[in-house]
């Protein structure tokens, strides 16, 4: 019972000493914060801060990577440390793709599967390279491909519990060149998972391991194992994308496990559960996007209302139960077909907001609530750029709102004046300060 507590505590400790557990956070950190300034360029404000990103999935990977490294330990999966570099160099690779579904270690498990056969056995002629080579000869190519079917099941139910989560509002240009909205749904959880080495205090007894060991003794080495997934949807919301995707690569995971058990009578199908997992994953993706284009696009211009591309977390737009896809169609009272209709609605009671919204089955209701100093200038709502093309800033909004009042005073004006009502032009900014704020605007669309 010692040493098996001793090694838990080596294992874990090993966690920390591998470089591939802050490459991962480096990679994440990276991909967060070209997030970020994508959805500052589009919204003009940020959704999900970077650190929240990284640390929201951690309990649901430490849960699932407890239940993977049970399974892995019982069953036995051997591996040598001649894997390890392995791993870190074909993950390395995937890297600047910068997508969360190729960031997942069961691509790159899948492609060392493939790769195992082609490589030497040595004759490089340094003798470290070929005592690292020969080491990969050994490898259980069964307890990898075990392996890499517990990865795809654990990574098939975080996508299935956690997939939709923090998912980012992005927007593009669609065929006929207008500005529509879309999600980006992409999540990473870094799992970590207990492998069991050669040389250790832990030996075998009668009943386990259940797949045959080549050494006699073995120890427990956590290593971190990152899962992803990534998606754009224009045509479904976030929740449903990850709850079909998720299903799907659920039905690829026991797919594969089928291919897994005939491995174990001819040798030569592991490397068909390679392939099978490492192209039915992309194409599940690909078919996916493929139908969603063929679908109406929920995140348009709407000649009636606006429709919630996505609501900033902690606003006030959430504590009113706004909801992603959602159209509002009155802010107090007042019909709203543009941003600066659905700002200047907003200025009309700042202390209350009261909204008109129709909901995902068509059915209209009603939500109110208060409004504070510091609240987003649309109380936490992002929306598909209207006529300008753009999203526009709080300093635009207010100068669009100036200059859009002040010219229908003017044409008001112009028509008594044509009716015979002659009436004096009132100065309603002073000419220096209407001219300047006519150019903030123009500048700022």
């Amino acid at each position: 019972m010692g040493d098996i507590l001793i090694e838990i505590l080596l294992g874990i400790g090993r966690l920390f000493l591998h470089p591939l557990t802050y490459i991962f956070v480096a990679a994440l950190l990276w991909f967060h914060i070209s997030r970020v300034k994508r959805e500052r360029k589009d919204f003009h404000t940020r959704v999900h801060d970077v650190v929240s990103t990284i640390l929201t999935p951690i309990p649901k990977g430490l849960i699932v990577g407890v239940i993977v490294s049970a399974a892995v330990i019982l069953i036995g999966i051997e591996l040598p440390y001649a894997i390890i570099p392995l791993i870190t160099l074909i993950w390395l690779v995937q890297m600047p793709f910068r997508q969360m579904r190729w960031y997942s270690l069961t691509v790159t498990l899948s492609v060392i599967l493939l790769l195992l056969p082609f490589l030497p056995a040595g004759g490089t002629g340094v003798a470290f390279v070929d005592g690292w080579l020969s080491d990969l000869n050994e490898v259980n190519l069964l307890s990898l491909g075990t392996l890499l079917v517990l990865l795809l099941i654990a990574e098939s139910v975080l996508v299935l519990l956690d997939g939709a989560a923090q998912s980012s509002p992005a927007l593009r240009k669609s065929p006929r060149g207008k500005i529509v909205g879309e999600h980006i749904v992409s999540r990473a959880w870094i799992l970590p998972v207990a492998l069991l080495f050669p040389a250790g205090s832990l030996s075998s007894i009668d009943w386990w391991p259940l797949m045959g060991w080549n050494s006699e003794t073995f120890g427990l080495m956590l290593l971190p194992f990152m899962l992803g997934f990534q998606t754009k949807v224009q045509s479904y919301y976030p929740e449903e994308a990850a709850s079909m995707l998720g299903r799907r690569m659920m039905l690829l995971a026991v797919a594969s496990a089928g291919l897994l058990a005939a491995s174990f009578y001819f040798s030569g199908v592991i490397y068909f559960v390679a392939a099978f997992v490492l192209i039915g994953r992309e194409w599940i993706c690909v078919a996916f996007d493929i139908g969603d284009k063929r679908r109406t696009r929920l995140f348009t211009a709407r000649e009636n209302g606006l429709t919630v591309v996505d609501i900033l977390p902690k606003s006030t737009a959430e504590k009113m139960d706004i909801r992603t896809g959602e159209t509002i169609v009155k802010v107090n009272g007042r019909k709203v077909e543009t941003q600066r209709e659905f700002y200047d609605g907003l200025q009309q009671n700042s202390a209350f907001a009261k909204l008109e919204v129709i909901d995902h089955a068509g059915e209209k209701r009603f939500a109110q609530a208060s409004v504070y100093e510091n609240d987003h200038y649309l109380i936490g709502c992002l929306f598909v750029p209207d006529d300008e093309g753009v999203n526009l800033s709080l300093k635009g909004l207010r100068s669009s709102v100036v200059v859009h009042e002040d010219r229908r005073n003017v044409r008001d004006l112009e028509q008594k004046a044509l009716a015979g009502k002659k009436e004096p032009v009132p100065q309603l900014e002073a000419p220096e300060e209407r001219k300047e704020i006519k150019e903030e605007a123009e500048s700022l669309k």
